[in-house]
């Protein structure tokens, strides 16, 4: 394997082992009984002064738990662990002092003076390491084979413990449930989407409405990860929904357009986006299937492609402002017009991302388009993409073709 291949593999390997710590929502969290237990029960089995469990952070090693020394983090370079994190296996050192790798540790030639070391590397629900379940001596010695067994067991636990995720789970599915089971059905269209979280939940949501013959459909993305963007999420769904309806009938007033719309959401939901210092990105759209119009508003989304059956594509750019910065914007309706063949393609940022972030990511995805024209393919494809590249944000697309034969 060539070196510049065994650096992309290690990038790959620390961008998962990042996803799996940021999924756990653990780090830098209170001391907990649930692990404390662990590390009390290793250092009494074991007749050892110190047990950790230790998770690597980008820069750190981060001890959520660490019974025989006052310590909460160390840098990651200056500890055992991020040596067994990255070797992926147990590490037993019996005498640190002699050994090339820790010698120079300050662990090791100063306070406490460790000499012996057990680490066990601990992992995610993906399989990545994500840190260690440690025994640690200041005097040499080493681990029998009934030793060994009993501290891979008690690993196992700890890795059961930190999976552990029945809420997490629950929210999980009640996310999903709240998640179009199928893409827009709409005469004379094709349609395809996907939500995949970059955790166990996201802040990324697409949704579709029919109302009164039309069809609305939005891609939005509320800023962070975890159970926050997620609870925000369900929110900013559930106002979208609501004022489509009121749209639709008229409530605003017959003059009134989706720039009308999307400002009373803005309104609705601003003092909940405040409170938690968040924004909410998103491309709300309404599709006429009989002329292939489409009306919609950008706020502060920007990542909407119109691919044209020519092979030509448009970039649908905005200059409005997310929901949730300001009472004093008022957002603006545009419209396009689908031809029969063209699809329009609208993503969240983490497909933004995982395609490298620049600019020329658009081309590369109307590229995608062109050669998987029909949604589903292209869905498809960018499902995979995700699956084998460990995204650290959520990933979404919604991808609408009118067909040739609308025409």
């Amino acid at each position: 394997m060539l070196l510049s291949e065994v650096f992309a593999l290690l990038d790959v390997v620390e961008q998962a082992r990042r996803r799996g710590l940021d999924v756990l929502q653990i780090l830098d969290t209170p001391p907990e009984e649930r692990f404390d237990r662990f590390t009390r029960l290793a250092r009494i089995a074991f007749h050892v002064p110190i047990s950790t469990i230790t998770l690597i952070d980008r820069d750190r090693a981060y001890f959520k738990s660490c019974i025989g020394l006052e310590v909460v983090e160390a840098p990651r370079d200056a500890t055992f662990c991020a040596r067994t994190v990255l070797l992926d296996q147990p590490v037993i050192v019996e005498d640190a002092s002699t050994d090339p790798h820790y010698r120079d540790l300050p662990g090791v030639a100063g306070e406490p003076h460790i000499r012996f070391y057990a680490g066990f590397p601990l992992h995610d629900a993906h399989g990545t390491a994500i840190g260690t379940f440690c025994l640690y001596d200041r005097r040499t010695r080493t681990l029998s084979a009934r030793e060994f067994d009993l501290m891979l067991e008690l690993s196992q636990w700890v890795e059961a413990e930190l999976r552990s995720s029945n809420e997490m789970d629950r929210a999980r599915e009640v996310q999903q449930s709240l998640l179009p089971s199928t893409a827009p059905v709409i005469e004379g269209y094709d349609a395809s989407a996907v939500c995949l979280a970059a955790g166990a939940v996201a802040g990324d949501f697409f949704d579709h409405q029919e109302i009164d013959g039309q069809h609305s459909f939005t891609v939005a993305d509320v800023m962070g990860k975890g159970t926050g963007a997620a609870i925000l999420m369900a929110t900013a769904r559930a106002v979208v929904r609501s004022e489509n309806r009121a749209f639709a009938a008229g409530r605003f007033g017959d003059d009134a357009d989706l720039g009308t719309a999307l400002t009373e959401v803005n309104t609705i939901l601003l003092a909940d986006l405040a409170a938690s210092s968040a924004f909410v990105t998103g491309f709300f759209g309404w599709a006429d299937p009989t002329t292939g119009q489409v009306r919609y508003v950008d706020a502060g989304h920007g990542l909407t492609l119109v691919v044209r059956a020519d092979g030509s594509h448009e970039h649908l750019a905005t200059s409005d402002l997310p929901l949730g910065i300001t009472d004093e914007w008022k957002w603006t309706e545009r419209q396009v017009d689908l031809m029969p063949g063209d699809m329009l393609v609208c993503f969240s940022d983490g497909l933004f991302d995982l395609l490298g972030g620049t600019p020329e990511v658009l081309g590369v995805i109307a590229d995608l388009a062109h050669l998987h024209p029909t949604p589903s393919d292209l869905v498809e494809t960018v499902r995979s993409m995700a699956d084998s590249a460990v995204p650290l944000d959520d990933v979404t697309m919604l991808a609408i073709r009118r067909l040739p034969e609308a025409g």
